[in-house]
């Protein structure tokens, strides 16, 4: 099973890398925009918080797994696995970056629906705080923005929910004994004792989002200048933010391609379009950098750890 999921990783692997590679080279970027300081500042501003936030975006996520499996998992072996495959997001379906953090499974001999389940959180988690973050910078344009794009978010939704309750009428159908084992475990998790572990891995997302929308309304600050004031600053950076989860939730869109562009003119109209798509550009630049950084982190951690154990066992 280690064999055929590790095999299964490393084509994933090739396929995420030479479609980042197709990707970058279909943006369509004229180079002589990225001459000017400001620009260059808000890429390096990104790439820099960005890497970090995929780099130890697999903490909260430990945190649930802890809960749910009872297994302390170290940061160490965690990180390389979520590091990987954070770059699958790039394979059309939006879902396999999701389904290669079971390899963790695989490696620490844990339950695969333990993980799965951790990450279900995750994802929710994600969601959830980006919205509420993006709720609060966008103010009385969100209503505008969930007139146009909330239709869609429900159906997406529902249809969610629907697929959800159907797996789990199936799973108890199948196997009801075992899904009362699962839920009688998971219920521990949400013991008093553990319950302050549980509210520290969710307010680790709060506070995840509010870095890296203090790292985008920078980055918006830097690219339009003088020609936007703070207000319309922090409510483009809202919808920055909102374009991520319409992005999320469209289906077969890798990273939410188009998707950022086309909320970001709605919502900035005429008055300074081609700066806020030079910021949307330079924000993509960006994140598929540092999503190929932290992959590399991850690959130069794991080198260097098996050469340390390497010389251990020289030692020795």
């Amino acid at each position: 099973m280690k064999k055929k999921l590790k095999l299964l990783g490393n084509l994933l692997t090739i396929g995420a890398v030479l479609l980042i590679i197709r990707k970058i080279l279909s943006m369509d970027i004229d180079f002589s925009q990225f001459g000017s300081r400001p620009l260059l500042s808000a890429l390096g501003v990104s790439i820099t918080v960005q890497t970090a936030v995929i780099t130890f975006g697999c903490i909260p996520w430990l945190i649930f797994i802890q809960s749910l499996s009872g297994r302390k998992i170290p940061f160490s072996e965690a990180m390389p696995v979520y590091t990987n495959s954070n770059i699958y997001k790039y394979i059309p379906g939006n879902v396999f970056q999701y389904i290669g953090r079971n390899q963790l499974a695989a490696d620490m001999n844990i339950s695969h629906v333990d993980v799965a389940c951790a990450t279900i959180l995750d994802i929710f988690f994600s969601v959830l705080s980006t919205g509420v973050i993006s709720a609060l910078l966008l103010g009385s344009k969100l209503a505008e923005l969930l007139g146009k794009y909330g239709r869609n978010m429900l159906i997406i939704g529902g249809a969610g929910i629907a697929l959800l309750i159907i797996a789990v009428i199936i799973l108890k159908w199948k196997s009801s004994d075992k899904i009362k084992s699962y839920l009688m475990r998971y219920s521990k998790a949400f013991r008093p004792g553990n319950r302050r572990l549980l509210a520290l891995g969710v307010l680790y997302y709060f506070g995840q989002n509010f870095v890296s929308s203090m790292s985008y309304f920078i980055c918006m600050r830097l690219v339009l200048g003088s020609d936007a004031g703070i207000g319309e600053t922090l409510t483009l950076t809202g919808a920055f933010m909102f374009a991520w989860i319409i992005g999320f939730v469209t289906p077969g869109a890798p990273g939410g391609i188009g998707i950022r562009e086309a909320v970001m003119i709605y919502v900035s109209g005429d008055t300074f379009a081609d700066k806020v798509m030079l910021f949307t550009l330079a924000m993509r630049i960006a994140s598929t950098t540092a999503d190929v950084l932290a992959f590399l982190i991850g690959k130069l951690y794991l080198a260097v750890r098996a050469d340390n154990v390497h010389r251990v066992k020289k030692q020795t």
